[in-house]
């Protein structure tokens, strides 16, 4: 075997070991990213839905940073202790998935009643609103 005929040298063995904990750090770090990226947008919705369980209505109203054609009448119809889930009594946020860079849709269960609804929070407003996707 001559100079030219020789396979090239393998980097040093502690090389390699640096290399995998790099793509383990990175496959961590995306994973941390992932699971927190809509975390703000879930504490909203845990919020408003804490406050009505509270029977705060008028703070709640306040949250879902309603349009003008949306009363607080319209909110209690929806919302209140007669609305579509009744008191609510318990609920469990079941996911978030990003919709654009600006919104946010959270999933979530109210006193177990199927289906689920999906929530839209605004990133930049934490608003809330009825999903139309």
């Amino acid at each position: 075997m001559t100079l030219m005929d020789a396979p090239p040298p393998k980097p040093p063995r502690h090389v390699w070991k640096y290399i995998l904990l790099v793509i383990i750090l990175a496959a961590i770090g995306v994973g941390i990213y992932a699971y927190f990226r809509d975390y703000s947008e879930e504490q909203a919705v845990e919020h408003f839905l804490t406050t009505l369980q509270q029977g705060k209505y008028e703070e709640a109203y306040k949250m879902w940073q309603p349009s003008p054609s949306y009363s607080y009448q319209d909110f209690l119809h929806d919302w209140g202790a007669q609305g579509d889930y009744g008191k609510i009594r318990e609920f469990q946020i079941l996911g978030s998935r990003s919709k654009g860079s600006q919104t946010v849709i959270i999933t979530v269960r109210i006193n177990n009643v199927d289906p689920p609804i999906d929530l839209l929070v605004d990133r930049k407003t934490k608003g809330l609103a009825y999903s139309i996707f």
